[in-house]
């Protein structure tokens, strides 16, 4: 099973206790190495800008250890392709967040659960996710 981790997944992933913000079971399936773990493009972006706004003070060593963070959680990451971009502009769904869009393109296009908390994604069609808030789950 693949799996597309959302930026704040990202952050409480490598937050010294994840499991007080990530279910058990989702971190039990992410730790699987059975499993791909896969990183937009979008989540550094998405990570760096609000950094820069003043939105997350406290990314800069985030940004500064990128390559080893992908590492130690067995990430691989997904570019931003122009199927991508398509899909996340014709998207049948009225939320306009230019990053959401973006993930939950490329977590249907990639056959992939997409891994947020954020509601907001129950909504979309075609789409999975791993957090049980009345969509389909892990």
């Amino acid at each position: 099973m693949k799996y597309l981790i959302d930026t704040h997944v990202l952050l409480w992933l490598v937050d010294e206790n994840p499991a007080a913000a990530i279910p058990g079971p989702i971190l039990d399936a992410l730790a699987q190495q059975r499993h791909d773990i896969l990183v937009s493009a979008v989540t550094p972006w998405e990570i760096s800008l609000k950094h820069w706004m003043g939105k997350l003070p406290k990314a800069a060593p985030v940004l500064a250890q990128w390559d080893s963070i992908m590492a130690r959680l067995s990430a691989t990451g997904l570019t931003i392709s122009d199927r991508h971009a398509i899909l996340a502009g014709r998207l049948d769904w009225t939320h306009k967040d230019p990053f959401d869009r973006m993930l939950a393109a490329q977590a249907m296009l990639e056959d992939a659960t997409l891994v947020s908390k954020d509601p907001v994604f129950c909504g979309v069609p075609g789409l999975r996710t791993a957090w049980d808030f009345g969509g389909d789950s892990v």
